[in-house]
């Protein structure tokens, strides 16, 4: 079986320029997209690798192309949250998340109801087990690629962070309840701390899917 060609750094700079001459884009995401079809059915088809004449059967294809849904970023925010909320839910019922889901809350049993910790120790607990994963988040979603940066997909990663960060500046407004509540406290705590680990799950996996889609712009 023969090797399927693999486009050139030359080549990647040539079709992005060819695209950008031919049509306006108002967003750079559009001109990735089209550059990754292109560059996917040129690798596939072409037997020579003659990049010049394959763009000349796709002038019309190219200046056709319409690029993403025109209400991409709310696709987008939704698409993600989504994915967070299916996520989440998991850690309830998928054998494989459940381990994990019973030691978190037999841990923060033994902390909350259990153990006579004070107040200001379990404030302690729930900031500190709510700010390792954030961090981590914030972490995942850094990349130096400038081109990279500029994605509409990976740019909403930070939306991941939103829900999960709330519930972080809620605790501020309620937590005298919590304190005279120990059990609520623990419920507070134990989903803010799922929540939290879902998006870094959903980060990964959507910043992973992002770079292969777009593998093109790290050369």
């Amino acid at each position: 079986m023969e090797n399927k060609y693999e486009i050139t750094e030359k080549q990647l700079t040539f079709l992005e320029g060819y695209i950008k001459r031919k049509k306006k884009f108002t967003e750079p995401e559009d001109v990735y997209e089209l550059m990754d079809h292109l560059i996917n059915d040129f690798e596939a088809t072409t037997e020579d690798g003659n990049l010049s004449q394959y763009l000349s059967t796709k002038s019309h294809f190219i200046f056709k192309y319409t690029g993403s849904l025109k209400n991409k970023e709310e696709a987008i925010h939704w698409e993600y949250q989504k994915e967070l909320y299916k996520q989440f839910f998991s850690f309830f019922y998928n054998l494989k998340h459940l381990p994990f889901t019973a030691l978190l809350f037999a841990f923060l049993y033994l902390f909350f109801i259990h153990f006579s910790f004070s107040n200001k120790d379990l404030a302690g607990v729930f900031v500190s087990l709510i700010a390792l994963p954030m961090i981590t988040g914030f972490v995942i979603m850094y990349h130096k690629n400038k081109k990279i940066k500029k994605l509409v997909s990976f740019k909403y990663l930070a939306n991941i962070m939103l829900l999960p960060m709330l519930f972080l500046q809620c605790f501020s407004f309620i937590s005298d309840y919590l304190k005279e509540n120990r059990f609520w406290f623990l419920t507070y705590t134990f989903i803010g701390v799922i929540l939290y680990f879902s998006a870094i799950i959903v980060l990964l996996e959507k910043r992973k899917e992002i770079l292969k889609k777009y593998k093109h712009l790290l050369d």
